[in-house]
């Protein structure tokens, strides 16, 4: 396993990466979807008939391990604050950020705080009424698979899975939406924030590919806003959209590919991204700003 997050419960494709297949509960051998294998794959998900294409933010989480910053739990929201969410807002949101943050120590191999923040998961997920997805049975198959990161993550992929069949059953697209934005929000955060401590290609070109990630989200918000809801959450969406407004998008010719056997022809194109220093410094504390009043 290379990273452990999911993005919505709704809009979930559980996105844990991985290299290689690993056991199930029961001994035999589990495949690992492609959405989890492919680190560059999109997050292909149906609303009502739209197809809404976004970028895994678990790719964030293991850009940030590959360019070698170190764990910082300080980064993480502590797990005390989640006494503090009691209404279905906050605790949708706040799922989203802690599954993040899960993700986060896991890729680390952190796994006293992996175990704590698998705690708060839970109880979040049980006030959501998400209880059957993470039951007993999955706590302790996480429990024994602690050390086997591949299997921890088909464990955990399919409890979101099963409550991801179960909001979508139950028609509760708005707390998906609300899942799906924790933990956009917390992952562009722990880009932003390890930026600053040491600027990175890397990471900036990550800040910048969300531009049209954060687009899909206002539409989604904005199309499963319970009762105006999501207003203010929107507006500050919105307002963090004036600044990726301003960031450079360049699309570069790449040769074809072409399929002799089949007669096709793949065109292709590279997507550039360009921040100039002080917008990205903007992105970045709009960004914390969103994050914490989510998590305050």
């Amino acid at each position: 396993m290379k990273g452990l997050f999911f993005s919505s419960i709704g809009l979930l494709t559980v996105l844990f990466v991985s290299s290689c297949s690993s056991d199930g509960q029961d001994g035999e051998k589990k495949s690992i979807d492609k959405e989890i294998v492919d680190k560059d794959a999109a997050l292909n998900t149906n609303f009502d008939g739209k197809i809404f294409s976004i970028p895994s933010p678990i790719q964030t989480a293991l850009l940030i391990k590959l360019v070698n910053a170190p764990f910082d739990e300080t980064l993480l929201n502590p797990t005390e604050n989640v006494s503090n969410y009691t209404d279905e807002q906050k605790q949708a949101l706040n799922l989203g950020i802690y599954g993040t943050d899960l993700g986060y120590a896991a890729i680390y191999e952190q796994k006293s705080i992996s175990m704590k923040y698998l705690s708060v998961v839970e109880k979040l997920t049980g006030e959501l009424g998400l209880s059957k997805a993470f039951d007993k049975n999955f706590m302790s198959n996480f429990e024994k698979h602690a050390d086997n990161q591949d299997s921890m993550m088909v464990v955990v992929s399919d409890a979101y899975k099963n409550a991801d069949r179960y909001l979508k059953a139950s028609n509760r697209k708005a707390t998906s939406a609300l899942i799906l934005t924790g933990g956009w929000v917390e992952s562009l955060y722990y880009a932003c924030e390890l930026n600053k401590m040491k600027s990175n290609k890397k990471l900036v070109d990550r800040i910048g590919e969300q531009k049209e990630t954060l687009y899909t989200i206002i539409e989604i918000l904005e199309e499963y806003n319970k009762e105006g809801s999501n207003n203010d959450l929107i507006q500050e969406m919105k307002d963090l959209k004036l600044y990726f407004d301003k960031v450079g998008v360049d699309y570069i010719f790449v040769q074809p590919t072409t399929d002799a056997k089949n007669k096709t022809t793949t065109l292709r194109h590279k997507i550039v991204y360009s921040i100039a220093t002080d917008i990205l410094n903007q992105i970045s504390n709009k960004v914390e700003s969103i994050r914490n009043k989510i998590i305050n």
